[in-house]
């Protein structure tokens, strides 16, 4: 698939300032498709950089401008370690309707994921989720989602879809044996109790903003499960966050979100990392798209330092710890790496991928508490919703 048909070139002013002297920024280190140099040899790349200029059904309309706006700041930022390859392959180019967008982001992620590439998508309003999800939705498995957004974004009435709708395509009966989803921050006074509710229901998790800032750490495992990140900028505060499109006065700390992102990077399971609803209107000296820059940067620095490793494929470097809880009627099998400390727990559920059972991230602090004859709440949400979707 020639991907030339699918993007515009990048095309950017020279920025009025530079942080780096010579040739150490970003955008001396990384492959882009411009106008003279159209996309080739992808084949030797890591990471694709692309830009989805489009906002045509936002609740709340101005991020289709924000894509350069964050690469503009990217570029500006330090190289990456040079053994990370990186091609930025421009924004996808407008079709006939946001239909059309959305199967263009579908056959574009899966072009890259064919070649086995990390893809961070710059939009753009949270509705382009969907064409992520239709490239999922081709692809064999469980796929775990994963929103960092001040708000659940789906609602119990059919509507015209929307940025603050968009979840509902998820989270459909049908579809209980494709996705898993947790959010991560939203705030009490911006969700309702039904919502709360039908993703109890549905074994599914949002952690609230306050949970969540105690100890960043322990987001760790919820992020390194997830194949797909999508980010709302309106999660951080509007001090740190001012352009996003909906601004709020409460929410994590910039750093907070860049250290998020670097979970990310650092886990093999996640595969596309989204960047949304970031409006340059709103953006007082471009200070949001810095920050959603500096996380993408944060991303691909500790997906440099990746370590692939699990349970079922680096068996060598894994210590089993077994854990006889009767409030769960059998064992509780915990995994711990040597190489870097990380645990999963076993749930005794066969994957039908992988004809072994699921293993799922967790923390230390899990593993304590089936010691204490207490039953981890992610170890029982996972059994119920695997047992349900592979009956």
């Amino acid at each position: 698939m020639d991907l030339n048909g699918y993007l515009n070139p990048v095309s950017l002013e020279r920025p009025e300032f530079e942080y780096l002297e010579g040739t150490e920024s970003f955008s001396h280190h990384i492959s882009v498709h411009t106008p003279d140099h159209p996309i080739r040899e992808l084949d030797k790349h890591k990471v694709a950089i692309i830009g989805v200029p489009v906002d045509s059904n936002a609740f709340i309309r101005g991020s289709k401008d924000s894509p350069d706006k964050i690469r503009n700041k990217l570029y500006q930022l330090s190289r990456i370690n040079k053994n990370l390859k990186i091609y930025d392959l421009g924004n996808v180019k407008n079709g006939g309707s946001v239909n059309d967008t959305y199967y263009a982001l579908r056959d574009i992620l899966l072009e890259l994921k064919e070649r086995d590439m990390v893809t961070i998508i710059l939009g753009g309003s949270q509705d382009l989720c969907r064409g992520v999800f239709f490239a999922l939705e081709k692809q064999e498995g469980l796929h775990q989602i994963l929103t960092i957004d001040s708000m659940l974004d789906f609602s119990f009435d059919k509507q015209t879809v929307h940025s603050r709708n968009y979840l509902n395509q998820i989270l459909q009966p049908n579809c209980k044996s494709l996705f898993g989803f947790t959010n991560l921050g939203h705030q009490a006074y911006f969700v309702t109790d039904n919502q709360l509710e039908q993703l109890e229901k549905s074994y599914l998790e949002s952690i609230r903003l306050g949970d969540a800032r105690k100890n960043i750490s322990d987001t760790e495992p919820l992020i390194r499960d997830s194949e797909f990140i999508s980010i709302d900028m309106g999660v951080v505060r509007h001090s740190d966050a001012p352009g996003a499109s909906t601004p709020s006065p409460n929410g994590f700390l910039g750093e907070e979100l860049c250290q998020i992102t670097r979970y990310a990077g650092l886990s093999e399971q996640v595969r596309i990392l989204g960047f949304f609803e970031l409006n340059p209107e709103k953006d007082s000296n471009d200070q949001t798209a810095h920050l959603a820059a500096q996380s993408a940067w944060y991303f691909l620095e500790g997906l440099s330092h990746r370590i692939y490793e699990n349970p079922l494929h680096t068996p060598e470097h894994i210590k089993k710890f077994i854990v006889n809880l009767n409030a769960a009627g059998h064992d509780i099998v915990f995994h711990k790496s040597t190489l870097s400390d990380r645990w999963w727990m076993e749930i005794p559920v066969k994957n039908p991928v992988s004809g072994y059972n699921f293993f799922v991230s967790c923390a230390y602090e899990d593993y304590r508490q089936a010691c204490n004859e207490e039953l981890p709440d992610r170890w029982w949400r996972f059994l119920h919703r695997l047992g349900n979707e592979t009956e």
